[in-house]
């Protein structure tokens, strides 16, 4: 079996993209708050990886690149449901 990671990037707009097989199923929920997230300001690249979902406004398993803020890591037990720092 080959792998290569470039058959698995997928861009969903000029910002967004997935990481994710084609078996992968993703939340539609999910794929929404990414959207959503590469709408805020200085946001220049959102991707979700392969464990995408739906959080408390913003996804879960997505890496978010900004230019002009820093969010500081705030992290409180295994971090699953955790924001990591303020996204505005």
């Amino acid at each position: 079996m080959e792998w290569y990671m470039g058959k698995y990037i997928r861009p969903l707009s000029d910002a967004v993209f997935t990481i994710a097989s084609d078996d992968l199923w993703i939340e539609s929920l999910a794929i929404q708050q990414l959207h959503t997230t590469a709408n805020l300001p200085n946001m220049q690249r959102v991707v979700g990886m392969p464990d995408l979902h739906p959080g408390r406004g913003y996804p879960i398993g997505a890496a978010f690149f900004s230019v002009g803020r820093f969010c500081p890591t705030r992290r409180r037990g295994n971090g699953a449901g955790n924001r990591n720092g303020p996204l505005l």
